[in-house]
């Protein structure tokens, strides 16, 4: 019997173990909603202005090379079919053909470069910080002991020379039911043939997919409670572990994953060694052979992880990442990876053809002209300042909260004011629709909140202080109020009733708002602190101190993968939501930046200061496109139409401005 017949019985298990970790990696990455979008490690990236002019760089010559590639083929073609071809003609065509793919290939060859270079580049900030808390950990006596800190320290200081992919392979934990010989080969066919796997496809010494092997450092297997620590130890550094327990009869895999998003544990349904041994023993495979077949299906099963895990990992820093395994036909026999690959292409496709539409929007907004805002309604219905505005849903009207203690109704086109809303008893102070436009929500420096159901409200008096902000979930199921008193109350809509309430802040809240999938609510405070929780329990998530004077506001961006955040320190601050990490900073306000918003098409993002002032600012390129100049006092609020050309804007010059763009 040959090899490839003895490993055949296992194929099954070894396609359907790869295949699982394939979807698994696929849904918890790239998949929601069975659209593809970038990873959020490459939206990272690419929010560097670097790699902004790049990409835009890149595709204008890339379009330009298709234009010239079809009109030589075009002509090639001619010249095959004339009976005076010239052979020089026919050659000089060709090699302009090669040149062309010659250039895309470098030019792909650079842009992959930069995303390594910005990416390492954000490592080498998250090593900094890791590495004084383990320094920390050290001083306390408190270190964990899988990993001794002289090699984690060597790890962080090869990550920041070049950053590589961490893979962690112990040996597998063996029942002593093996003979001696079964567990020794076994770890030295693993340890020996993935050093030797890895070399050949990723090198250390590559500049796209560099991998740093751990196999003979652990002189022994390791448990969850290890695995734990190593992720405490090393979430700085991108890692995969592979480890392994083998009993007198079943084979367990298990695999650990962090570096792009939230960590990712996988543990697959066992394998059971014993039938497979029994089957090749009744077809004729001695003792020996057989047991060597089990130890060969564990070590291809093992080369396969690591390279998907390799191959998932750049190809989430880079999108011109071409996998290895494409090239691994003459290592594995395709039977073991057809349905890998299958699937692995069909997803390559579609993020490939998701990159280049991205591509292509930021080629085209690049070329957009920058419109020319103007105001064409100043509305003064109102009588004091005006606190908040907030636009319907569906688009055709939008509601004002002013300090003069009411509540206007506006048509967003011709600036009537259709209703007012009366009730409140001092300021108010925050307005909002829900969901679906059909509920008004308003808070008041009388430290009450209503809920307005056409001109009918009910009255709710929970908080203590002033309720500054209110806003609803997306869903339409919750609502969220906040106060000077410190406090956030989370609603149930339809019931009316508390579900609970957060009091985890120091100072005073100022704005909140829910993401749009509604599982995290971000807030704000007076003590320059922003703070995101989880939405099902209140559970504190994060907390960030980067601001350096009181944070005003909050805004989600309309892809739910940004917030932005202003501030009385002159600034507006960019945030990743999954992570709370800064992205980008706007200074341009001489005075405190008091309001902000998105524009729902997600180009523009509009902020109001106390020096009278709005400033627009082009989400792609980061750049200040215009400043509006006409109200004589703060702006307090600003919201975008639903079909963002229009903006108004509430001031404490007692106006609202309705602006639109050329």
């Amino acid at each position: 019997m040959s090899s490839l017949d003895i490993l055949g019985a296992a194929v099954d298990f070894v396609t359907n173990t790869t295949n699982r970790i394939v979807s698994t990696f696929i849904n918890q990455t790239l998949i929601k909603e069975n659209e593809i979008k970038l990873p959020y490690s490459l939206q990272k990236v690419r929010q560097d202005q670097r790699l902004i002019q790049a990409e835009i760089d890149y595709y204008q010559r890339r379009e330009a090379r298709k234009s010239e590639f079809l009109q030589l083929q075009e002509s090639y073609a001619q010249i095959e079919d004339s009976d005076n071809t010239e052979i020089a003609l026919v050659s000089e065509r060709q090699e302009k053909l090669l040149q062309l793919k010659r250039d895309e290939i470098a030019d792909r060859y650079r842009l992959s470069a930069l995303y390594l270079d910005l990416s390492r580049e954000n490592t080498v900030k998250e090593l900094e910080i890791k590495q004084q808390e383990i320094q920390g950990m050290f001083d306390q006596h408190k270190w964990p002991g899988i990993l001794s800190r002289d090699e984690a320290q060597r790890i962080f200081r090869d990550e920041q020379k070049k950053p590589r992919l961490l893979m962690l392979v112990p040996p597998p934990d063996i029942s002593d039911d093996f003979p001696v010989s079964f567990r020794d080969s076994l770890q030295k066919e693993i340890r020996n043939q993935l050093k030797l796997f890895l070399e050949k496809y990723y090198p250390l010494t590559s500049d796209f997919c560099p991998v740093e092997f751990y196999g003979k450092y652990f002189e022994r297997s390791i448990f969850d409670a290890e695995v734990k620590q190593l992720e405490t130890i090393l979430s700085s550094v991108p890692t995969a572990i592979i480890y392994t327990d083998i009993t007198d009869h079943e084979v367990y895999f298990n695999v650990k994953f962090w570096g792009l998003q939230e960590p990712v544990s996988l543990s697959f349904e066992p394998w059971n060694w014993e039938e497979f041994q029994q089957q090749l023993q009744e077809e004729g495979t001695d003792h020996t052979k057989s047991l060597r077949a089990i130890r060969q299906t564990i070590v291809i099963l093992h080369k396969l992880l690591a390279a998907f895990l390799a191959d998932w990992y750049y190809l989430n820093l880079n999108p011109n990442y071409e996998p290895q395994l494409f090239r691994l036909s003459a290592d594995f026999p395709s039977v073991w990876t057809d349905g890998m690959l299958e699937k692995l292409r069909v997803i390559l496709q579609r993020y490939r053809a998701a990159y280049n539409n991205e591509l292509k929007v930021l080629a085209s907004v690049q070329k957009e002209r920058p419109k020319n805002w103007h105001c064409v309604n100043t509305l003064y219905g109102h009588s004091h300042y005006v606190f908040s505005i907030a636009v319907n849903p569906q688009g055709k009207t939008f509601v004002s909260g002013s300090a003069d203690k009411t509540i206007k109704i506006w048509d967003i086109q011709t600036g009537e004011n259709t209703n007012t809303l009366a009730g409140h008893s001092n300021f108010v102070s925050s307005v909002a629709f829900s969901h679906d436009g059909n509920i008004i929500a308003s808070g008041s420096y009388d430290k009450t909140f209503k809920l307005w159901y056409g001109s009918k409200s009910k009255t709710f008096i929970e908080h203590s202080g002033c309720v500054t902000a209110i806003a609803f979930s997306p869903n339409g199921e919750l609502f969220a109020t906040s106060s000077m008193d410190k406090t956030i109350k989370v609603w149930d809509l339809k019931e009316e009733k508390l579900i609970y309430t957060i009091t985890n802040h120091k100072n005073y809240i100022n704005s909140i708002a829910f993401t749009k999938n509604g599982d995290r609510l971000i807030s704000c405070d007076g003590d320059k602190t922003i703070k995101l929780w989880n939405v099902k329990n209140g559970a504190e998530i994060l907390s960030i101190s980067e601001h350096s004077d009181v944070i005003n506001s909050i805004a989600i961006s309309p892809d739910d993968q940004t917030f932005a955040t202003c501030s009385h320190d002159k600034t507006i601050k960019l945030w990743y939501i999954p992570t709370g990490e800064p992205i980008h900073t706007f200074a341009g306000h001489t005075d405190a930046v008091t309001t902000i918003a998105f524009s729902p098409d997600g180009k523009t993002l509009a902020s109001g200061s106390a020096d009278n002032t709005i400033k627009l600012w082009h989400l792609y390129t980061k750049e200040l496109t215009n400043t509006l100049l006409e109200h004589s006092s703060t702006v307090h609020s600003l919201a975008f139409s639903v079909d963002s050309k229009t903006l108004a804007s509430g001031s404490a010059d007692n106006t609202i401005k309705l602006w639109r763009a050329e």
